[in-house]
C-alpha cells in the first residue's frame, strides 16, 4: 500500500508542486526578458558568497556546463559580468550587473504586489504547517537519495 502510495501520490505530488510555482512564476519573470532558470541563476549568484559558474551549477542543480551556457546568455543580454579568477583562469566569477539588481528588485516587488494577497490569507498555523511539511519531505527525499547512494 505505502509502496502505492510513494509512486502515486508523492511523485504525482511534488511534480505538481513544480509546474505549479513555475507556472506562477514564469510570466512575472518574463516580463523582465528572463527564463524561471535564468532567474534562479540571478538569485543564485546575489546569495552566494562565493558566485562561481561551478558553486551556481551546484545550487540550482544542473552541469557545469549548462550553468556556463546560462551565464553566458545572462551575460550577453547584461544581466551578469563573468570574470575568469586571476588565481585559476578555469574558475569564472559572477557579478550581477546593475540591470541583473535592477532586475532582481522588480521581480520581487512584482512578486509581492501579486502574490503578498494571497500570502496574507494564510494563517501563521496553516504556513507553519506547510513548512513542517516540506521539511519532513526534505528529510525523507534525502532518505532515499542515500540509500540510492549506497546501492550503485
Amino acid at each position: 500500500m505505502r509502496e502505492k502510495l510513494l509512486k502515486k501520490q508523492l511523485w504525482d505530488m511534488i511534480r505538481l508542486t513544480n509546474t505549479n510555482f513555475e507556472t506562477a512564476y514564469k510570466p512575472i519573470v518574463e516580463i523582465h526578458g528572463l527564463t524561471t532558470m535564468q532567474s534562479r541563476v540571478l538569485i543564485a549568484v546575489n546569495e552566494c558568497d562565493e558566485p562561481t559558474v561551478g558553486n551556481i551549477s551546484k545550487i540550482i542543480d544542473v552541469s557545469s556546463p549548462n550553468a556556463s551556457n546560462l551565464c553566458k546568455k545572462l551575460e550577453r543580454d547584461g544581466f551578469i559580468h563573468r570574470i575568469r579568477s586571476s588565481i585559476d583562469e578555469r574558475v569564472v566569477i559572477l557579478k550581477l550587473t546593475e540591470k541583473g539588481k535592477e532586475a532582481l528588485l522588480q521581480i520581487n516587488k512584482d512578486l509581492k504586489s501579486m502574490f503578498g494577497p494571497i500570502i496574507e490569507k494564510i494563517s501563521e498555523e496553516e504556513f507553519k504547517t506547510i513548512i513542517s511539511g516540506m521539511e519532513f519531505l526534505n528529510k525523507l527525499l534525502s532518505e532515499l537519495e542515500d540509500a540510492a547512494k549506497r546501492n550503485c
